[in-house]
């Protein structure tokens, strides 16, 4: 009896793992169907993270990315160092107004008052140019006050987005001249958190700016992008909810 017993569960000892293996597997516990509750915390949580990245990747509403448009404008503190290469003049001087009065002048005053009869031509041009460059110094941008050098901005923003010469009301050109003005506000708001005021209004320019781009996007498509990327904006900087 005992021999019998004992022959019996060592075949039951000898065969256990065998029959774990075939009755207790994972199998079951991956087939099974998820609880509601458990569906829907998962939902709610890749929700959240979409929604976490989406906040994570959106674009600035006042600063741009670098653009090629950028690098002809000026600060304050960039025109006030441009000492030995000047770049920039106040009162929109062109290259003819430039031509005539830093190199066509200095020979015609040489001309008109005789002097190079006296001191002969080259004293003569070398004493003009003295004066050129102290002109120069007058009307550059060195000597201008920020809202000078804004002004300058604005005239470079309307030569670079014009669509014909004299264009200053298209929607590119009113939104370039926008842009000079929000990142010209938004460097002054950085340095004077407390002006609500202004901040008023950098968040007036910023929705007028979207609304002009709007409007340029139904009228052309590529004219709506091709301004975006040369303002450097993203058109989810433009579109939908603004909040400034």
């Amino acid at each position: 009896m005992l021999s019998r017993f004992t022959q019996q569960t060592g075949r039951i000892g000898t065969y256990a793992p065998s029959i774990l293996k075939k009755e207790f597997h994972g199998s079951a516990v991956t087939m099974a169907k998820k609880h509601p509750k458990q569906i829907k915390k998962e939902n709610l949580a890749k929700r959240a993270a979409k929604v976490a990245e989406f906040e994570r990747t959106k674009p600035s509403f006042i600063v741009s990315r670098p653009a090629p448009f950028f690098n002809v404008l000026h600060t304050p503190a960039s025109a006030y160092q441009q000492v030995e290469n000047q770049t920039g003049y106040q009162h929109f001087l062109t290259e003819e107004d430039k031509k005539f009065l830093f190199e066509e002048t200095p020979k015609k005053a040489v001309e008109s008052s005789h002097m190079a009869a006296v001191d002969g031509i080259d004293e003569a041009l070398k004493s003009e140019k003295a004066k050129v460059e102290t002109l120069q110094k007058i009307v550059g941008l060195q000597n201008a006050n920020a809202k000078a050098v804004q002004i300058w901005n604005v005239h470079q923003a309307i030569d670079w987005f014009k669509l014909k010469e004299g264009d200053t009301g298209s929607p590119e050109v009113q939104a370039a001249i926008l842009t000079v003005r929000i990142h010209n506000l938004n460097s002054h708001l950085n340095q004077h958190r407390k002006d609500k005021h202004n901040y008023k209004q950098l968040r007036n320019m910023v929705h007028q700016r979207a609304k002009l781009l709007k409007y340029l996007k139904s009228k052309s498509a590529e004219r709506y992008y091709k301004c975006l990327d040369g303002l450097g904006l993203e058109p989810r900087a433009v579109e939908g909810e603004i909040t400034v």
